[in-house]
């Protein structure tokens, strides 16, 4: 089942230079600059093959890049943004666009109307952890894409969604579970579905899954 998902979502590293029309070098020199995301999995394979002509064995790693970063790359090339500086100032800027649109919108003016405190967390600080783990392939594990505006708002749906459930379902109202469960939807369609093995450690376990069960399983039903 995991190699079944990682060939779903994600390219393995040769495939992707190859799509992507790098030299191995090209790619290093994007990882160096450090302009491009690394590889979100490291996967490594032993394999023995047997055949009346005897046995070999083998131990190869594989690196897995999440498909939609090969949006990332060309707009690295649509913009000319071959330096660091100018790729995180592209970077910082989409999130932060993505905040504004947020704000402007239905449910995120209505969160932040109940909880003003949350969003003023994401401050330089968080920015610059942002772009690290962007760099590192964090966000190609836990989000749809792996772009700006996706991690902006798998961010902060997650903290809206754990500050709502620091209260026991009973003590919520209808209105309340009502935004909850917008909130979780949201969540839902941003944040990545995540290799099996690591689900039941992610933030799609705590944040979607058990709230949709603890919280509104009775109101879905109803």
């Amino acid at each position: 089942m995991l190699l079944n998902y990682l060939y779903s979502e994600f390219y393995e590293e040769q495939v992707f230079q190859d799509l992507l029309g790098l030299s191995s070098a090209d790619w290093q020199s994007l990882l160096e600059r450090r302009v491009m995301p690394a590889a979100s999995y490291l996967f490594t394979n032993s394999s023995l093959c047997v055949s009346f002509l005897g046995q070999f064995q083998e131990r190869e790693l594989y690196r897995f890049h999440l498909k939609s970063h090969r949006r990332w790359f060309e707009d690295l090339q649509c913009f000319g943004l071959t330096q660091e500086q100018a790729a995180k100032a592209f970077f910082l800027s989409r999130f932060r666009n993505a905040k504004e649109a947020f704000l402007a919108g239905e449910l995120g003016s209505r969160l932040h109307a109940s909880d003003p405190e949350v969003l003023s967390a994401f401050d330089g600080d968080l920015e610059e952890r942002t772009w690290g783990h962007f760099l590192n392939g964090t966000y190609g594990i836990c989000t749809r894409d792996g772009q700006p505006d996706t991690i902006f708002q798998k961010q902060v749906g997650v903290r809206f969604v754990e500050n709502m459930t620091k209260t026991e379902p009973h003590l919520l109202s209808g209105e309340q579970l009502g935004l909850l469960r917008q909130t979780v939807d949201f969540l839902d369609g941003v944040e990545s579905e995540f290799a099996p093995h690591e689900v039941a450690q992610s933030s799609r376990q705590r944040c979607i899954i058990d709230v949709r069960e603890q919280y509104l399983a009775e109101r879905v039903a109803a």
